[in-house]
């Protein structure tokens, strides 16, 4: 008999009695007893019982399962399979599936889902109620002024939950605040005024500065002496973003509702600055534009040629910049300058290219739906085939069942039909699900091609002096515009070109 062992353990420097090496020990003598073969180890460290999403081992567990590797698989408990209801009972039934046995040193063998469904509710209550402990214990502590979590750059924690200035990097904190507030850079100028001075960030693997963590800075009111904490939540209901993300999902609380505790450490900044900069940060947003006129007519669409950034509009030279040589310089790209005149005119000039061509456009639009439709119509039949042979082996499996329960044949008889037929009937769904995607797809072009038709002729009839309507416009009918550093441009149509895929 083969088996594998999975263990989730914590990395705590408390969890030494429930180690990855503690568990194993356990099992082996279990397995030296019972004269099995151990095949592998499988176990995820640090890593929260309560979703599958980052459980890298135990996925690799379900996939050797089905590959055949092992007959029995050994936990220590219900547990540490996981702290969900839903995810216990997917993993256990998957393991039946592939005819592995889950043996847990606390349930025993688990063949019983009624069992299997109580255990693990259990298990996620108990999850649920630590978390609302650990919550309520950090509101408490947090209204006591004591500080938890990874202190702000430029400070220390000392125990019990003190802040500290640091004394290399509080200077540094001091440095951006005057930088932004008397020096007049904005924060991607600080990042690259930093970066150029060699002042790193002091986080592990901070290698350099960027505008966001500049951003959280200059908005984090601890640099000023008090203890700001409770700013978000996590959502316990919502479940399919822990099960997809791996972490629940948070939610920023409303400033009313704050944990504030007034001078609980010394500060680094005085109030005066920390108010001075927001009202300053208040007023260049309201002057940041952020509709849709006519410096925005290419965003999100227009990318830089060489590497990828987007291309950001700059008011004063009405150019398209690279946003990568904006932000880092020559060092990491060039300008790819364009003014927004010339891109725009390029734009319109290859729009009204492909109206000029409307005549055979139309025919060849005509054909690549017409082909379309054709070879969908096919799959379908196809499809419609095999789904009917499908049935057919399903009433051999029902007939070879009442042979083998009345005894015209064996089990070794019955067995050796059942394979044979499973195996073809699994043929055949793989090729329905080819048949599927095949349809999907000429669906696809068919809905693409039409839309292209339909969106040309409207842009025909555009007004292109109004930039509002002619940006909605260039979103719907364009993919992206590639700017190259010689100034040429390469346009990515969302709807299938007729004739540039030469239907």
């Amino acid at each position: 008999m083969r088996c594998a062992i999975y263990a989730r353990v914590s990395t705590s420097l408390d969890s030494q009695k429930d180690s990855l090496e503690s568990q194993v020990s356990y099992f082996e003598n279990h397995i030296k007893e019972k004269g099995w073969e151990l095949v592998d180890v499988y176990a995820d460290e640090g890593i929260t019982g309560t979703s599958t999403a980052r459980r890298e081992s135990l996925k690799r567990l379900l996939r050797d399962a089905e590959r055949g590797l092992f007959d029995v698989v050994l936990i220590k408990a219900l547990s540490r399979l996981s702290r969900d209801t839903a995810d216990t009972l997917h993993i256990v039934r998957t393991l039946h599936s592939h005819n592995v046995t889950l043996f847990s040193s606390r349930e025993g063998e688990i063949n019983d889902e009624m069992v299997l469904a109580v255990i693990s509710a259990v298990n996620q209550r108990q999850s649920e109620d630590t978390s609302y402990n650990v919550s309520w214990g950090i509101a408490v502590k947090s209204r006591e002024g004591k500080f938890h979590g990874t202190p702000p750059f430029g400070y220390d924690k000392v125990k019990p939950g003190k802040l500290v200035p640091n004394p290399v990097h509080a200077p540094t904190v001091q440095l951006i605040f005057n930088l932004y507030l008397n020096e007049g850079m904005g924060v991607q100028a600080i990042a690259n005024y930093l970066n150029d001075k060699g002042i790193l960030p002091s986080r592990k693997n901070g290698t350099k500065w960027h505008d966001s963590s500049l951003r959280l800075i200059l908005t984090n009111r601890h640099y000023t002496g008090d203890l700001v904490q409770g700013r978000s939540k996590v959502d316990s209901n919502d479940k399919i973003h822990l099960q997809k993300k791996g972490y629940k999902k948070r939610h920023m609380i409303d400033e009313n509702d704050w944990i504030v505790v007034p001078n609980t450490h010394e500060p680094i900044i005085s109030r005066e600055q920390f108010e001075a900069v927001q009202e300053k940060m208040k007023e260049k947003a309201k002057r940041v534009f952020r509709g849709r006129g006519r410096k925005s007519l290419f965003a999100r669409v227009a990318y830089c040629a060489d590497c990828g950034a987007g291309m950001n509009f700059k008011n004063d030279r009405q150019s398209y910049v690279c946003s990568t040589y904006q932000k880092n310089g020559s060092k990491k790209c060039s300008s790819h300058i364009i003014k927004h005149n010339v891109l725009k005119q390029v734009v319109l000039d290859n729009l009204k290219e492909l109206i000029d061509n409307s005549l055979n456009m139309q025919s060849l639009v005509d054909v690549t739906i017409q082909r379309a439709g054709v070879r969908k119509n096919n799959a379908v039949k196809e499809l419609e085939k095999v789904q009917r042979e499908i049935g057919k082996l399903d009433k051999e499996i029902v007939q070879l069942t009442r042979k083998w329960t009345s005894g015209e044949i064996d089990k070794e008889l019955f067995n050796a039909c059942c394979g044979a037929i499973n195996n073809e009937r699994q043929a055949l769904e793989e090729r329905i699900a080819r048949l599927q995607t095949e349809i999907a797809n000429e669906n696809d072009t068919e809905s693409r091609v039409s839309a292209f038709k339909a969106e040309l002729m409207k842009f025909a009839a555009l007004d292109v002096n109004n930039e509002e309507i002619l940006r909605d416009m260039i979103h719907k009918m364009i993919n992206r515009i590639d700017i190259h550093d010689d100034g040429s441009i390469e346009i990515t149509y969302n709807f299938q070109n007729p004739l540039k895929q030469g239907a």
